[in-house]
């Protein structure tokens, strides 16, 4: 061997072996890598709730909406809100929402249950009843309330929005986040 190819190699960098990441490296990148996924699941479920609630309450506001143009309608309620809600209208004469197109249609995208909305089904149903409503006249409600799931309260849980004779409390920031209403007469539930 020639004495430059030895020179050469003693300007090359001295390795003692192979190098690698240690158990404890491997192991330190692993649990940061478990932090961080852990921190976008959390903002990730938030963030899913707080559209979900956002949609709940968009929904009860719109169909609260459609019971105050009823109510201020001089040929729909005039002066009084819808005494039921149904699907097909065949549980209501008049003055009921329905699916039908017009002043007493239900918002699309809406559906209408008889019982709370639930976590399963909150972001599209809702429960409309009326306040007040006399079964002799399906047109006769005076005041009503909107049950909505509402996903971003610790616990989620109903809230109500309240129109007319009915009145809510609990909760803050007024209509839209009572967490009990009274309902005077309730006499229709849909």
């Amino acid at each position: 061997m020639n004495t430059n190819s030895i020179n050469n190699l003693r300007l090359l960098p001295h390795f003692s072996g192979n190098r690698g990441f240690t158990i404890v490296e491997l192991l330190i990148v692993i649990v940061v890598i478990g932090i961080l996924a852990a921190i976008v699941i959390v903002a990730y479920n938030g963030v899913t709730n707080s559209a979900n609630a956002t949609k709940a309450k968009s929904n009860a506001g719109a169909l609260q909406k459609k019971a105050e143009a009823y109510y201020s309608d001089v040929n729909g309620g005039n002066g009084l809100y819808p005494a039921c809600a149904t699907a097909n209208g065949s549980t209501c004469t008049t003055g009921a929402f329905s699916t039908a197109t017009g002043l007493g249609a239900i918002p699309s995208g809406i559906s209408i249950g008889a019982a709370n909305p639930t976590a399963t089904n909150g972001t599209t149903t809702l429960r409309y009843t009326a306040c007040g409503a006399s079964s002799a006249n399906n047109n006769s409600a005076t005041g009503y309330y909107i049950a909505y799931w509402d996903f971003s309260a610790s616990p989620a849980a109903v809230k109500y929005y309240v129109g007319g004779t009915a009145t809510g409390s609990g909760g803050t920031g007024g209509n839209g986040n009572f967490t009990s209403v009274t309902c005077p007469a309730t006499a229709s539930t849909a």
